[in-house]
C-alpha cells in the first residue's frame, strides 16, 4: 500500500481545488480537507483495483463535500438577517485571471449538485470514464450531465449557444 503522505502530496491540490468549490470559507475549506484525508485513510484498505486512485480520493472527496453542505443547510434552517453582503472589490484591486477564476467558482456553486460534481471533476481534467467511476454512474450518464453542466455555465456566462 502507497504511504499516505505520498498520496496527500500528489493529489492534495485537487481535494482543496473541489473543496473550495462547496465551501466558501477558508478556514471550513480545511476542516474539509482534513475530513476528507481522514475518510481516505480508512478507505484505502477497501481500495479495488477497478477504481484508479485518483478517482477513489475524488469520489471520497465529493461524498465528504456533499454531506457538508446537507449538514449546513440543515444547520441554517433559520430565518436570515437582514445584514447585507460585502460589496466585491473593484477591479483595480484584483487581477483579470482571480475575477475570471471567482466568477467560474460562483457558476459552478449555483449548479445542482449532480451537475457540480461532474464539471468540478472535468475541471480537475478527469477523462469521462474516471469522472463516471469516482461517481458511482455510467459513462453515458457522466457524459450527459457532463453536457448539461457545461450549457448552464455557458448560460451563467452569458453565452445563449
Amino acid at each position: 500500500m502507497v504511504e499516505l503522505e505520498k498520496i496527500v502530496e500528489v493529489h492534495a491540490a485537487m481535494v482543496r481545488r473541489i473543496a473550495t468549490v462547496y465551501e466558501r470559507h477558508p478556514e471550513s475549506v480545511d476542516d474539509l480537507v482534513q475530513d476528507v484525508w481522514m475518510a481516505v485513510w480508512q478507505a484505502l484498505p477497501r481500495l479495488n483495483n477497478d477504481a484508479t486512485l485518483r478517482s477513489y480520493i475524488a469520489r471520497i472527496t465529493q461524498n465528504i463535500c456533499v454531506t457538508h453542505v446537507r449538514r449546513a443547510l440543515v444547520r441554517q434552517a433559520q430565518p436570515l438577517s437582514d445584514a447585507q453582503p460585502d460589496p466585491a472589490p473593484a477591479p483595480d484591486e484584483a487581477t483579470a485571471h482571480a475575477i475570471q477564476l471567482g466568477r467560474l467558482i460562483e457558476a459552478v456553486r449555483s449548479l445542482p449538485e449532480n451537475l457540480k460534481a461532474v464539471i468540478t471533476l472535468y475541471l480537475e481534467d478527469m477523462p469521462v470514464k474516471d469522472i463516471a467511476t469516482a461517481l458511482g454512474i455510467s459513462e453515458s450518464n457522466a457524459s450527459v450531465r457532463l453536457n448539461r453542466a457545461k450549457s448552464a455555465m455557458r448560460l451563467s456566462f452569458g453565452d445563449p449557444s
